[in-house]
């Protein structure tokens, strides 16, 4: 079975066009690693839809117990991201393996 890998990277603030377009590009370098991942651009919420709204979606699946991940990839920028610190947090807490893009490094926290 594939693990699973939960994609955190800064949205708010930056190009939707050019953001969407870097994260399909690391989920597909993931997947070419063979993840099965998660892409918080494409959610099912529709664009427009609030921050609020996103992070909510987006962390209720970080956190589905039933759909567990092995681990989530910090893309570059994320500390400037108050989402993206949110969601380290979480997978922090929770017991995932970490991944940054800046080093390729997997640290395990729990």
């Amino acid at each position: 079975m594939k693990k699973r890998i939960y994609l955190s990277g800064p949205i708010s603030g930056h190009d939707l066009e050019l953001t969407r377009k870097k994260f399909k590009q690391i989920q597909t370098l993931l997947e070419a690693d063979g993840y099965t991942v998660f892409n918080p651009m494409e959610n099912g919420l529709p664009p427009e839809s609030s921050t609020h709204a996103h992070m909510h979606r987006d962390l209720a699946v970080l956190t589905n117990e039933d759909i567990p991940f092995y681990a989530i990839f910090m893309m570059r920028g994320w500390l400037h991201s108050k989402g993206c610190k949110l969601e380290f947090d979480v997978a922090t807490a929770i017991g995932l393996q970490v991944i940054f893009e800046e080093t390729g490094t997997e640290i395990k926290f729990a």
